[in-house]
């Protein structure tokens, strides 16, 4: 996981990060949507950054997910293979992300009265990362920018 990297993205359904990170690819779906495209791009040789269920959240408990990913390149400025053990640990972060959800259902039950409450708290967890590889975000923007959106 870390290391020295080419490329970073971070992939969200955080609201408040949208416009505050350079590299955010953001989601309009669900946190085990955001895993779903973290795979994708795990299978097109990004790597893992962070973990996929930091925070020790259930699906139920926690609807935004951020996952940051590197890519290396070789001398011949091509993406490596795919990275087994962040392709391994995505897939098992998926299996109990799915294990978790109420039967038949794809989202997990939201109360709109606390949602800026896991937003803020979805970047404060992911923060450390961010800050670990160099990733630029205002904190205090994201918040105002969450207050800013209508929660």
């Amino acid at each position: 996981m870390f290391g020295k990297y080419e490329k970073y993205k971070v992939i969200s359904n955080n609201k408040i990060l949208e416009g505050q990170i350079d590299c955010l690819e953001f989601v309009k779906g669900d946190a085990l949507s955001v895993l779903e495209k973290a795979r994708d791009y795990i299978h097109q040789g990004w790597a893992l950054l962070n973990h996929p269920l930091y925070g020790n959240f259930t699906p139920r408990q926690q609807p935004y997910r951020t996952i940051l990913l590197g890519l290396r390149v070789s001398k011949e400025h091509k993406p490596f293979n795919v990275d087994l053990e962040s392709l391994g640990l995505i897939e098992k972060s998926i299996l109990k992300f799915r294990s978790g959800m109420p039967e038949g259902s794809k989202n997990p039950p939201r109360v709109e009265s606390v949602a800026e409450d896991y937003a803020i708290l979805d970047l404060y967890l992911v923060s450390v990362n961010l800050n670990r590889y160099g990733i630029k975000y205002d904190f205090s923007k994201a918040i105002s920018n969450g207050i800013n959106t209508g929660w």
